[in-house]
């Protein structure tokens, strides 16, 4: 994981889905100092995999806008196809276009938005947070201090 620059938050999201495809997603925010701000993990049911990467998106803006943080936020997901749908837009046809395009006007509720690709490697956080969300029984959860 490599922080952001000074005053840029970082989001990492991620999911996890069972070979059943029950999903969960978990994320966590950090600043340029690599403190912990706040992080979330919850179940989703049954989803694809595309899907479940941009519910855990979702999840994370949504968190960090009731949490009072409209700043400069840096999006990191390890899926290459989430992150060009936010990037790029998302065909019409596709399954994930309403979320797509929920997500993209969120977007415009922070001061800016970057979202970027990041290796399975730098996102192990937030991968941590996907599997407790299987723990979950209903919901997100958020954290507002470390697991231990």
């Amino acid at each position: 994981w490599n922080p952001p620059p000074p005053n840029i938050l970082k989001l990492n999201c991620d999911r996890a889905v069972s070979n059943l495809s029950k999903a969960s997603c978990g994320g966590v925010l950090r600043d340029s100092d690599g403190t912990f701000i706040v992080a979330f993990a919850g179940l989703l049911g049954t989803c694809t995999v595309v899907q479940a990467e941009l519910w855990a998106i979702y999840h994370g803006l949504r968190l960090i806008k009731d949490k009072f943080i409209s700043s400069h936020i840096i999006i990191e997901s390890d899926s290459a196809i989430a992150v060009k749908f936010l990037n790029e837009g998302c065909p019409q046809a596709h399954p994930c276009y309403a979320l797509v395009n929920h997500i993209v006007r969120m977007l415009g509720d922070f001061y800016k938005i970057e979202c970027i690709h990041t290796l399975r490697e730098a996102n192990q956080v937030a991968d941590g947070f996907a599997k407790i969300g299987f723990s979950i029984p209903e919901g997100v959860l958020s954290f507002n201090v470390p697991p231990s």
